[in-house]
């Protein structure tokens, strides 16, 4: 079962209409209906009642209709969290950082990011330059604060916050 043929079901039991519900589907009718037939064939169940003059739902179809909208709007949902999680929008934070920056750093900086981005979850871990590094190519760490100068060819390093 695909989520097309669950929004195409659900269109047409809203409209209880073949040609209404494939003008708003932007698609012709006859391709509607063979799509609402496969997925009646699919089911093995009988969702929509067609007479010549008009379109009723069975109570299969009124039970389907209400789990339809549950699991497009969920579908919907996790599209949006994909999107908020690649944005760096949501998820995990772990940051590495000395002491010092507790006091010198955080002050400024957290209370932004957390405005920003309120739906990030910050992991805060006190570690030494080297041990942050390590951590860093590891994969273990996403951000280090330490004090300059600091070097490892293989990481970016920032100087500075401003």
């Amino acid at each position: 079962m695909e989520l097309r043929h669950l929004r195409y079901f659900v269109t047409v039991a809203e409209t209880l209409h073949f040609g209404r519900a494939a003008e708003q589907l932007h698609i012709a009718q006859p391709p509607l209906s063979q799509q609402i037939r496969r997925l009646e064939a699919e089911l093995g169940v009988r969702l929509l009642q067609r007479t010549s003059r008009r379109v009723g739902l069975t109570d299969a179809g009124r039970l389907f209709l209400v789990e339809a909208r549950r699991t497009l709007t969920q579908a919907d949902r996790a599209a949006k969290v994909a999107v908020r999680a690649y944005r760096g929008e949501l998820g995990r934070l772990t940051i590495g950082y000395m002491a010092s920056a507790k006091l010198s750093v955080f002050p400024r900086v957290l209370p932004a990011f957390r405005e920003r981005y309120p739906d990030v979850h910050l992991v805060l871990q006190i570690l030494a330059p080297r041990e942050q590094f390590q951590r860093l190519r590891a994969g273990r760490l996403d951000v280090g604060f330490v004090r300059l100068p600091a070097r490892d060819r293989r990481l970016a390093i920032c100087a500075g916050l401003s």
